[in-house]
């Protein structure tokens, strides 16, 4: 229970708080919705990107396992959802949502805590890996779907890179393989800017839901979070029983599985025309549900 009480208090509820500011703000002051998912794509991400990136001290050997695991999983969960989603017949817009967030969990700053309370500081590099990839993944799959499948290779490249966020990726990468740092009068500022994404981000995830005046497709949504909170946690659940890894990192892994649908998701969904009613509703619902899943999924490792 002291886990749970915790994972709500010093992790959901803030999160919540944050988005709940932003619905109320939304209804009383009426923001650009457009011009707040702008300064997260073309600012504060791409920001948070490349000071993030380059400053990561990533042991390789340490995290190799991880990392596959990670990629192999992501994709699994996208199709097992987008098959699900073709099944009921979803319509393209409602599956496109559905799949990516079954597969795709908020790793960074609800996993990254979670884990930490959890497992402690020493596992943590092992959850700062699974976000770096995720958001790379994220980056290149989402374009693409949202897309609808429409236009040949260049349109698909063309809409990955329609944002300058995997520049800010690869310049991230760049900078820490060669060990350069930015010099101060650039990082500074730089990382003033970054360090206000997540704030930005739960914050316009609220003014997006106020906006829509809460027209949410219901099923859709209690299908995405199903995915996301249960289906997702036991196919890790049994793909982990397989695995020869550490004990605690299967744990970890696992327990990460658990997390709500990442925010990026409704980003991305306003940004390419994506179906923000679901996204943010799905994105809120996870996140409210989490905590009990997660101390479930404590509960289950420590059998």
């Amino acid at each position: 229970m002291s886990l749970l009480f915790d994972v709500i208090t010093q992790i959901t509820l803030p999160i919540v708080a944050l988005a709940a500011g932003g619905f109320g703000l939304q209804k009383w002051a009426r923001f650009d919705v457009t011009t707040l998912n702008r300064l997260l794509i073309y600012a504060t991400f791409p920001c948070f990107i490349v000071v993030t990136l380059s400053k990561a001290t990533i042991p390789l050997s340490q995290v190799q396992g991880t990392a596959i695991f990670t990629v192999v999983q992501f994709f699994a969960l996208l199709a097992v959802g987008w098959w699900i989603g073709a099944g009921l017949k979803l319509s393209r817009e409602l599956r496109v949502i559905v799949a990516l967030a079954c597969a795709f969990p908020n790793s960074g700053n609800f996993g990254i805590p979670v884990i930490e309370l959890a497992f402690g500081r020493d596992l943590v590099i092992h959850q700062v890996v699974i976000t770096s990839i995720h958001t790379v993944i994220m980056l290149i799959v989402t374009p693409v779907l949202f897309a609808g499948g429409q236009g040949g290779f260049t349109d698909h490249l063309k809409a990955i890179f329609k944002t300058p966020l995997i520049p800010a990726v690869l310049l991230g990468l760049g900078l820490n393989a060669l060990g350069w740092r930015l010099p101060q009068v650039i990082e500074t500022p730089m990382d003033t800017l970054g360090k206000a994404y997540v704030g930005i981000a739960l914050f316009s995830l609220g003014a997006q839901l106020a906006a829509t005046n809460l027209r949410v497709p219901v099923g859709s949504a209690g299908l995405a979070v199903a995915l996301r909170l249960l289906l997702a946690p036991l196919l890790t659940g049994l793909a982990l029983l397989a695995m020869p890894m550490p004990a605690e990192v299967r744990a970890l892994l696992l327990v990460g599985a658990c997390a709500p649908v990442g925010v990026l998701l409704t980003i991305f969904a306003a940004e390419f025309r994506g179906n923000v009613e679901l996204s943010s509703a799905v994105v809120i619902a996870s996140t409210l549900a989490s905590p009990i899943v997660v101390t479930g999924a404590m509960v289950a490792v420590q059998l």
